[in-house]
């Protein structure tokens, strides 16, 4: 069953079992005007706005800001350094105001889904290292290198791109799955997976240790190499769309190393002598780059990764990001067409706004 047929046969039964209470039916009908001219669209229009209150003015503000300000303020629970690449979940669905003529989720539409859930992420990860960073007082932990740099923090969107595998039915769930794919001398690189909901069960949450784990199966690292591929190809097969989008963190104009703020966000293991005080195998840094790197090592205690551990997958996430990067080519292809034109053409309402 559709979730607006369920929803409007929930609110019918509530109105049959208010049908004997007069009363209650008279103010009903007062309140919403159903007896008054235009009583019955007003209702349509009332019913409308609730199942569509994802596509209101504002409402993609609010959503933004309060998975910001909780992650920020209000989350009682340290994120574990063996957490940093775990992703974070958010669900949603698509009401009828995000479908194109096709009636499925419209392309424009996953952006503002995928900002969300990367809001949850960026600002969970990333929370302490940026008070960290951002404290006046060179009596505590600030990182070196940027107490002299003036300038408010910023983390900064640097590019998305979406690739699309399935179609959004209208009012279906879905969830987005978002974590740290990579980082090098300037980005972090984060990968959004959106799937049908259920389609995979953490046995774990690293930030509501509270929360009952819905996993029941076999964890992956537990399966054989061939039980593992069939499972990633199930898997695959739930999936609607995935994306990647890079972030730089910056304070005034200058760029900080992603290195630097997650170590000071307590994410990440000290590093072997042997590479201390070395950025390698990072790329070469670019002028206006705060790379100096502070001495807060997480803890690798049982069950933590190691160096190591986050090199390896660092450097394998890199693979991926580095196509999405190379990408920054296509706006020198902006030169090369500007000499003529098909037409020029002004959208409906330009002459007005």
């Amino acid at each position: 069953m559709s979730f607006p047929i369920a929803g409007v046969l929930a609110v019918g039964a509530i109105a049959a079992a208010m049908g004997p209470f007069a009363e209650f039916r008279a103010l009903l009908t007062r309140l919403l005007g159903i007896d008054s001219p235009g009583g019955i669209w007003r209702l349509v229009a009332l019913v409308s706005v609730f199942f569509n209150l994802k596509g209101l003015p504002f409402v993609w503000h609010i959503r933004l800001f309060r998975a910001l300000v909780y992650h920020l303020y209000w989350q009682p629970t340290p994120l574990p350094p063996r957490a940093l690449f775990q992703p974070v979940i958010t669900s949603t669905r698509t009401p009828i105001t995000e479908c194109d003529y096709n009636l499925h989720k419209s392309n424009s539409t996953y952006f503002s889904d995928l900002d969300i859930s990367r809001v949850h992420l960026v600002s969970a990860l990333l929370r302490n290292g940026i008070r960290r960073l951002s404290s006046k007082d060179k009596t505590q932990d600030n990182a070196p290198g940027t107490s002299h740099v003036e300038g408010a923090f910023s983390i900064a969107l640097g590019g998305i791109t979406c690739h699309f595998k399935r179609e959004v039915k209208p009012y279906a769930r879905f969830e987005i799955w978002t974590r740290l794919l990579a980082w090098d001398h300037k980005w972090l690189y984060f990968i959004s997976h959106m799937v049908r909901p259920g389609t995979a069960k953490p046995s774990s949450f690293a930030l509501q240790p509270w929360k009952k784990p819905a996993g029941k199966g076999r964890r992956l690292d537990a399966l054989s190499e061939e039980e593992r591929d069939q499972m990633r190809e199930k898997l695959k097969g739930q999936i609607y769309a995935t994306s990647i989008a890079k972030y730089v963190v910056k304070k005034g104009r200058w760029t900080v190393a992603p290195e630097l703020v997650l170590t000071n966000s307590g994410l990440l293991p000290k590093k072997p002598e042997s590479t201390e005080g070395s950025d390698a195998p990072m790329p070469a840094a670019e002028a206006g780059d705060v790379l100096e790197n502070s001495a807060l090592p997480a803890g690798t205690g049982a069950g933590e990764l190691t160096w190591e551990d986050v090199e390896a997958e660092r450097q394998r996430g890199l693979k991926l990001a580095e196509h999405f990067a190379a990408l920054d080519g296509l706006h020198d292809e902006f030169a090369l067409k500007v000499d003529d034109a098909l037409g020029e053409y002004s959208d409906m309402l330009t002459p007005f706004w």
